[in-house]
């Protein structure tokens, strides 16, 4: 696995075009910050390294599958999204929150068999934001096998991940590492289904 200690808030863009290189001609997996907890993902269009996260997530029923977007145009790609839910989004992210919605024909049934649902992410955090907006895609981002605090110290994701992913961008340890809020927009009203970091007003 690569490390690369990068810069949290102006990462270094030759580390940033290295990763790109990776996800793109290599199939890669990469371990990235984000305004929670490290996250690992893999370009949401290359077929061979989704089926890397597809295997990920079989061999592990718990671990959490969401697309981490830049924008919401990205975000219109893997989600249906109706004006109210995009009013509703615009005032969380970028932030720590990732929204349930019903999934386009985009989303592979490899990562989402059961449920045509599919979380979305736009994380607060220079790093992962300009990866994606390098990429010119999402990334098909999935949890790291950690418990709680422990996913934001570098220093405990290194091992954990050594033999799922080809390159980490590392910021050092996260602030406040925790969950982010998972809200379920597929109802008539948004259901809080988990309550992380992100703090949900209505």
């Amino acid at each position: 696995m690569i490390h690369l200690e990068i810069h949290p808030d102006n990462p270094q863009e030759r580390f940033l075009d290295q990763v790109v290189g990776i996800l793109k001609n290599r199939d890669g997996i990469c371990v990235y910050p984000t305004d929670t907890v490290y996250g690992m993902g893999a370009c949401a269009s290359n077929p061979k390294a989704i089926n890397k996260i597809g295997r990920l997530l079989e061999k592990d029923k718990k671990r959490l599958f969401s697309y981490i977007c830049c924008d919401f145009a990205q975000i219109a790609k893997y989600a249906r999204m109706s004006n109210q839910h995009f009013k509703l989004m615009k005032r969380y992210l970028p932030g720590p929150f990732t929204f349930i919605l019903e999934a386009t024909n985009y989303v592979p049934k490899k990562v989402a068999a059961k449920r045509r649902t599919v979380g979305i992410r736009m994380p607060d955090h220079q790093v992962v934001l300009q990866l994606v907006q390098k990429l010119d895609e999402a990334l098909a981002n999935t949890s790291i096998k950690l418990p709680g605090s422990r996913r934001g110290d570098p220093d405990e994701v290194r091992p954990a991940v050594l033999n799922e992913v080809d390159v980490m961008l590392d910021v050092g340890s996260l602030s406040d590492p925790f969950g982010s809020t998972i809200v379920d927009l597929t109802g008539e009203i948004p259901h809080i289904v988990r309550q992380g970091k992100g703090a949900w007003e209505d």
